[in-house]
């Protein structure tokens, strides 16, 4: 029997992500709302920062959820410094 990986099914079988918490939402110069969350993954936390769900601006693992505070504060810092506000 050939190997075919595209006939793979491994990501149907992948549990999908969920949002943990919301850290953050900053809305930009032009009036766009970035949202800034910690989800969990198959591969453990992931800080996601972006305009919606298929506009992904930015993302990192982490290993707790103390560290991931941290990512997302300073992301939030960058973003004020960029002109987004609350």
């Amino acid at each position: 029997m050939d190997f075919d990986p595209y006939q793979s099914h491994w990501r149907e079988q992948m549990p999908p992500m969920t949002l943990l918490e919301t850290c953050w939402q900053m809305k930009s110069p032009r009036g766009r709302v970035l949202t800034c969350g910690v989800f969990r993954t198959i591969a453990g936390l992931e800080v996601r920062c972006g305009y919606g769900e298929d506009d992904l601006i930015r993302s990192q693992y982490a290993f707790e959820i103390g560290t991931a505070r941290a990512v997302a504060a300073d992301w939030k810092a960058a973003a004020v410094l960029k002109g987004f506000h609350e």
